[in-house]
């Protein structure tokens, strides 16, 4: 194995080539066949629940916890004062997948029609919570394989890849993780500036509907920071606890009045399609999808769990979350849709009389989006702390944990600043960021960990999988198409 190039290369001993083994093709199996000469030899031992996502390279076969020799303990508690309820997960699965998508769903009925858009809702949370399901399926196989209490979404992709299928997709680790670390940053972090975004301009018409009061939004984005730092700085779960219960009653009251003004003078059920013409269609999926999508917390939720056993199954904390949110995202989509027809804008707030109780849902809808902004960020922090965390020493990691995620934070807002008109991007973000991070990475990290399992080519695994990477190719595709032209118009408007 060379390392460092042709200007600096160097050739590593046999014992750090395997370790790196990953990095130049070499199979794994080479491991088993230096330890045969040296029988007595014992394994080196590990804190695996000290590893880092990049230190899973070094674990070989024989240090992987075997089934016969650790019973699996299903309902085992996790340790800890921080660890979150069931009730406390529910709350977080429902705040994570509601948000700014929820109002956006009277638009994406308007791309789709009235009867397919109710059949492809609960399509795509069906897809969504599925997808989320075998992700945290196969991450608590490869902990308990592992010997960890928990792993990070990239960490589980990562291990799926490295130690899945007898090790023979472990060359692919390295990209893999790569992959899902790229697209958990453009799905999550374009969440967080969207937020930023959508207060800001909250805030701009609230203010001026009622004052005499001018100000660029860039500056309302700016002022956002106040807020912004004190309460996106929370680390731990159980402290979110409070805000999303504050989101939730905060977002419920929004939608219930919504609701409300929806319903008043609300035509008949005829007066709207029932299906529109296909070639709009990629933009109720894009919009559903960015909505629904929260598989990127979905490993920092269960991870914090008490009783992670309790996440899956039926009746588990991820069933009853998505129900509710699939409830909700069907309701104010069809109400809405029925409502305002084809007048019906992005968000339908804007739909909504300039009255006190219009103004009233605006604010309180604000607010929602804005107690889940440290719920979002705690996602694109999953991906740069791994990275950063060696550069500061052990007694400074809680403060440099802290730098990173303020730092982030005030990314989001500068960004915002420089790009006011990010509305545009939005699909973008869900086309290419969420159906990565929802849709392909959950199912080839399934295939990965479960591979020797699939005892036939044909069967019901495969045939999902497959079917499962087609939508997202396709998605992807039309969704990128149909973004790309709307940021080419958005970026020729003056702010």
């Amino acid at each position: 194995y060379r390392s460092g190039g042709k200007t600096n290369s160097r050739f590593l001993g046999v014992t750090e080539c395997i370790t790196n083994g990953f990095r130049c093709g070499w199979e794994i199996n080479v491991v088993e066949l230096i330890r045969m000469s040296k029988p007595s030899e014992k394994p080196p031992s590990y804190d695996v629940n000290a590893l880092t996502s990049s230190s899973l390279v070094n674990l070989t076969p024989n240090e992987v916890t075997a089934k016969e020799e650790k019973p699996r303990q299903k309902n085992a508690p996790r340790e800890g004062k921080l660890a979150t309820s069931d009730t406390g997960t529910v709350l977080h699965i429902i705040k994570s997948n509601l948000g700014s998508g929820l109002l956006a769903m009277p638009f994406a009925f308007h791309n789709i029609g009235l009867l397919m858009g109710s059949v492809s809702t609960v399509l795509v949370s069906v897809v969504c919570a599925h997808c989320m399901h075998i992700l945290v399926k196969s991450s608590q196989e490869l902990c308990y394989q592992l010997g960890r209490t928990s792993m990070t979404y990239s960490e589980t992709v990562e291990a799926a890849f490295l130690f899945g299928g007898g090790r023979r997709f472990s060359r692919w680790s390295g990209v893999m993780k790569f992959a899902a670390d790229l697209f958990m940053f453009i799905a999550y972090y374009g969440v967080n500036l969207v937020y930023v975004i959508l207060v800001a301009d909250t805030a701009k018409q609230v203010v001026e509907n009622h004052t005499d009061f001018v100000m660029n939004i860039r500056w309302y984005a700016l002022l956002l920071t106040v807020i912004l730092l004190p309460i996106g700085i929370v680390r731990h779960m159980k402290f979110l606890v409070p805000f999303s219960a504050m989101a939730n009653v905060f977002l419920l009251i929004g939608c219930s009045l919504t609701i409300y003004l929806c319903l008043v003078d609300l035509p008949p059920l005829s007066s709207r399609p029932l299906v529109v013409e296909v070639i709009r269609w990629p933009l109720f999926f894009s919009t559903a999808i960015f909505g629904m999508e929260g598989i990127g917390t979905t490993m920092p939720i269960e991870n914090a769990m008490r009783y992670p056993a309790h996440f899956l199954g039926c009746p588990g904390t991820l069933a009853v979350g998505m129900t509710v949110v699939s409830a909700a995202y069907f309701f104010i989509g069809a109400i809405g849709y029925i409502r305002f027809g084809d007048d019906v804008q992005g968000l339908i707030t804007l739909n909504l009389p300039q009255d006190a109780l219009s103004e009233s849902v605006k604010v309180l809808v604000a607010l929602s989006i804005l107690f889940t902004y440290p719920l979002q960020l705690t996602a694109t922090v999953d991906v740069f702390w791994p990275m950063l965390r060696h550069h500061f020493s052990e007694k400074n990691q809680d403060r440099g944990y802290y730098l990173v995620r303020a730092t982030l934070i005030l990314g989001t807002v500068l960004i915002a600043i420089s790009l006011p008109h990010l509305a545009p991007m939005v699909s973008l973000v869900g086309a290419v960021g969420f159906n990565g991070v929802g849709l392909m990475l959950p199912t080839v990290t399934e295939l990965a960990t479960y591979w020797d399992q699939i005892s036939k080519p044909c069967g019901f695994t495969i045939i999902k999988a497959t079917a499962l990477l087609i939508v997202w190719v396709f998605a992807t595709i039309t969704g990128t198409i149909t973004s790309v032209n709307s940021i080419i118009d958005a970026f020729r408007i003056k702010v």
